[in-house]
Order: C-alpha cells, then structure tokens, then sequence
C-alpha cells in the first residue's frame, strides 16, 4: 500500500512525489493482507470498513471480496464509518481469562454499524452493578448499565498489547 509522507494512504502505483492523498476513500490493494490493512489502521486510531462499489453495501470483517454480491477486490475501497452503532445483543463476561482477566467484569456487546455492518466489541465506561448473591452466578439483572436498543460511539482502547476498537454508551433506546 501506497502511502504520503504523512501516513495517509494514496493512489495504488502512483509515486510518492506526485501522488494524490485520499482522506475519506481508499481503494482495497489485492496484494495487501486485509486484516492488517484493518490492524494497522486501529494502531493509528483509525478505523476503516470495506465498502462495496458494486452494490453500495459495507461490510466487516475485511475480505478479499464482497460478502453481499460477490465483487472482487477491485470493487471495494476502505471508508470510514461515522462510528455511531446501536447495541444489538450483549454479554457480561465475569470471569475474562488470559489478559482479559483483570477487566472482568466487562460487556461483550454485538454493535450494528448505522452503515449497517455488525461487528463484536466491548462496551467500555459502564459502572457494572452485577447485583449477584451467593448462589446467583450469572445473574445480571442488576447491570443497568446497557441495554439492547442503546447507542454507542466507536473509540480505542489499549487491550492485550493492541489498539482495538471499542463502543462507549452514548444514550439509551433507537427511537
């Protein structure tokens, strides 16, 4: 991938000295790994979804071609998203293992995209009230915090040595 002096990308094949920077539209390279194009993105606090040319649709997680209509690499390009999503189902984890353990509790939520794309993410800044007693494992009436319907907003956050994309709560309900 093609990139300015600045780090933002540019035309595939065009030289350095007289190519032309893209902000909003990147042309998906065939040679590049679409995962890393998405990772490295992330590192700079920067997130991009796949979109397709062909039949207008976005998708997540990256691929080699479109998920909706079959197009090729060639007819997809990275856009950024605005970052508003709504919450479609979540999850409190209570007990995280490996490097997620010292966070638990914490949300698991699926987020649908206002493009449309749903992605799994964690929802951060939530005061998790897991109102359990003994014998109450798995009891999360008491969450209050997030509820399927809320809006979110894409931020980053530094998780496992990674920056990963990560939702906070921005208010409650779609309607």
């Amino acid at each position: 991938m093609n990139t300015s002096e600045e780090g933002a990308p540019t035309l595939p094949g065009e030289d350095s000295e007289d190519a032309v920077t893209i902000k909003p539209v990147r042309a998906v390279d065939p040679q590049a790994d679409a995962a890393t194009v998405f990772w490295d993105g992330c590192a700079r606090r920067e997130f991009w979804l796949q979109h397709c040319t062909t039949c207008d649709a976005w998708q997540f997680y990256p691929r080699s071609l479109c998920s909706h209509c079959w197009a090729p690499t060639s007819a997809l390009e990275w856009r950024r998203p605005g970052g508003g999503a709504v919450v479609e189902s979540f999850s409190v984890v209570h007990r995280g293992s490996g490097a997620f353990a010292a966070h638990a509790p914490y949300v698991v939520a699926l987020v649908r995209f206002d493009e449309g794309p749903v992605m799994m993410s964690h929802i951060v800044g939530l005061d998790i009230d897991l109102g359990c007693g003994v014998g109450a494992v798995g009891d999360v009436t008491g969450i209050g915090a997030v509820a399927i319907g809320d809006r979110v907003e894409l931020e980053f956050a530094e998780l496992a040595g990674r920056t990963v994309p990560v939702f906070r709560a921005v208010g409650t309900g779609v309607g």
